[in-house]
């Protein structure tokens, strides 16, 4: 098993070392089309043989899993830590797989000890990897913690510490789908296990402080929930919990500051600020002093997960103070403004070829702030920075989505303008003719915007590599709501229109199909543009033979016949009848053919600017 476990460990390697977004700064528009293609068709080559190794050799072991060795079994659970999201080295869904696979060996043959360790693991993985799973999370957890149960009979050490593991991630998962009193009930009875198992003297030497210290970490955001939702309306009683409880946690990170060592101490140093600010100990001009000081104690250039908290979380919750309480109003403006400009150059900074793990794992609770502070298209502007300019690929087929919007847009505006009554507040035909330029600039950004949620896995270097699993597929069709909830509040007719733009460019003209299933195409009032940017995203991802290495490329000939034949069911008849008219063709080729490379070469560019 060792030979092909280290060839895809040497494949992986090769990847990582040839991605698109680790181009070298001064190429040329033709050196950065020629280096795309070169660096796709090595991807290609090594995706083949993955592939290969997967098809041929894990996937039939993992099929067979209860039959092999313990010696197998320990290789594929180090190649599966090797790979996994928790070790940050971004192949979580095959590590999920894998580690699922495992654990039904564990089952079969009820080695209850290893069940724990991989329940444990199943659960970790897919909290990293799509934490929207939260029931399917939760059971995991859930599952590994009633093996507390026995804990007494429970000879193997890692298998007791991994029912620690199990209990404090139950606990937090409680409070993350909302069911408090389970939460705190439970709570209660781990403090009480924990009591007593410190008391007996039982394993003297586990890090009991450890999870002591996630359960109150957990409990923490559930209690300051009234804080954050109306600071001004927080009860005293709940306001002295919210303390106690940071002064615990407080207490307990110091004593155990060397075994928990989860964003450096800053979360915890700050739960303790907010708490005294929001019990009117300290003051919100005390509590900003102590943030900057703690920013002081990262360099400009640290983007390690501790230094992103202290600089964009840290930030965004002030942003929500300062705008949201009563006795902040009319102080709020210098600080806002001094705040967002420090989190912008700060995050502009982060080298666009850097793992965005550490920033995008908080994006959408800071973009939620942001609503607050910035208006729609700034707030806009700032998201796509942090999501579709920082991937070159991603940002290149999104120009390319726009360019080609606009010229099915241009089309259509001249043939039959009466289409786009009802876009962006549109209400006649005379309207469309004089606002036409605004429907022109609304498709290129439509085209800019509607894969924003990609950022969940847009930095994964390994996903596109390979077939994708089952629970990969899944993230990928969630990319529609994502990038919709990173706008969540409600805007103005145009904002509007790109959050269902968002939503809608991967569902059927017919409704019949596509995703997500929860929105109903037939009831925007931004249905063509939607329809016109599911057929320039299609035009786009089919021919596109620069930046794509993960499925074969098509004639712009080929794809629009596949175009026409679905019209009616998956595609707009209005937009497919477009595709039927020479000079449409025409421009498409010119768009495809020449604005590709400049395409390809703005999104290295502002890769490295």
């Amino acid at each position: 098993m060792s030979d092909f476990l280290a060839k895809l460990k040497n494949e992986y390697d090769h990847i990582s070392k040839r991605q698109i977004g680790r181009l070298e700064p001064g190429l040329s528009p033709d050196d950065v089309i020629s280096a795309c293609k070169k660096t796709v068709e090595e991807m290609r080559s090594h995706r083949i043989i993955i592939d290969k190794i997967i098809k041929t050799r894990l996937n039939p072991m993992l099929d067979n899993i209860t039959n092999i060795s313990d010696g197998d079994e320990a290789e594929l659970f180090e190649t599966a830590q090797m790979i996994s999201a928790h070790a940050m080295l971004l192949d979580p869904g095959l590590a999920l797989k894998i580690y699922q696979s495992l654990l039904e060996k564990a089952r079969e043959k009820n080695d209850r000890d290893k069940e724990i360790k991989y329940l444990y693991w199943c659960g970790i993985t897919l909290y990293y990897f799509n934490n929207r799973e939260k029931q399917k999370i939760l059971s995991y957890f859930e599952e590994g913690a009633s093996h507390s149960s026995r804990y007494g009979q429970i000879e193997d050490e890692d298998a007791r510490r991994y029912v620690h593991r199990c209990l404090g991630n139950h606990h937090m998962m409680l409070f993350s789908i909302g069911e408090t009193e389970k939460a705190l009930a439970l709570e209660d009875r781990i403090f009480s296990f924990w009591n007593s198992l410190m008391f007996a003297g039982v394993d003297p030497d586990f890090p009991w402080l450890n999870y002591f210290l996630t359960c109150v970490n957990h409990k923490y955001p559930y209690l300051n929930r009234q804080a954050h939702t109306d600071p001004d309306s927080a009860t005293k009683e709940n306001l002295e919990k919210l303390l106690d409880n940071a002064i615990s946690a407080q207490k307990l990170y110091q004593k155990n500051e060397s075994l928990f060592g989860v964003h450096g101490g800053t979360r915890f140093d700050y739960m303790l600020w907010e708490a005294q600010f929001l019990s009117g100990l300290i003051s919100f001009d005390q509590l900003l002093e102590n943030v900057y000081k703690k920013q002081e104690t990262f360099t400009a250039d640290d983007y390690s997960a501790d230094a992103v908290f202290a600089k964009v979380n840290l930030f965004s919750y002030l942003m929500f103070f300062a705008v949201s309480m009563k006795e902040l109003i009319g102080k709020e403006s210098g600080f806002l403004a001094e705040a967002s400009e420090k989190v912008i150059d700060y995050i502009s900074k982060i080298p666009k070829n850097a793992n965005s793990i550490n920033i995008t794992g908080q994006l959408r609770t800071f973009a939620k702030n942001m609503s607050e502070i910035f208006d729609p298209m700034e707030q806009i502007g700032f998201i796509l920075e942090l999501t579709t300019y920082r991937n070159i690929p991603t940002y290149a087929h999104s120009l390319m989505v726009g360019k080609i919007a606009v010229c099915l847009t241009k089309f259509l505006v001249e043939e039959n303008p009466a289409c786009f009554i009802g876009c962006i507040d549109l209400t006649s035909v005379d309207e469309v003719k004089k606002r036409a330029t605004e429907l022109y600039e609304f498709a290129e950004f439509c085209g800019l915007c509607h894969d924003i949620g990609k950022f969940k896995y847009s930095d994964n270097r390994y996903m596109f590599t390979r077939v994708l699993t089952e629970d990969e597929m899944l993230v990928v069709k969630m990319h529609p709501e994502d990038g919709f909830l990173l706008f969540a509040q409600e805007g103005d007719a145009l904002y509007n229109g790109y959050r269902d733009i968002m939503l809608g460019h991967h569902k059927h003209y017919d409704n019949s199909g596509g995703y997500p299933e929860s929105f109903n195409i037939t009831e925007s009032k931004h249905r063509m543009m939607i329809d016109i940017i599911k057929v320039a995203d299609t035009i786009d991802a089919a021919t596109d033979d620069v930046g794509k290495a993960y499925s074969a490329v098509k004639s712009l000939d080929g794809i629009c016949t596949e175009i026409r034949e679905q019209a009616g069911s998956e595609y707009s008849p209005v937009v497919a009848e477009l595709l039927n008219k020479a000079p449409v063709i025409s421009a498409l080729k010119y768009i495809l053919e020449t604005e590709r490379k400049e395409a390809f070469y703005i999104a290295y560019t502002h890769a490295w600017s």
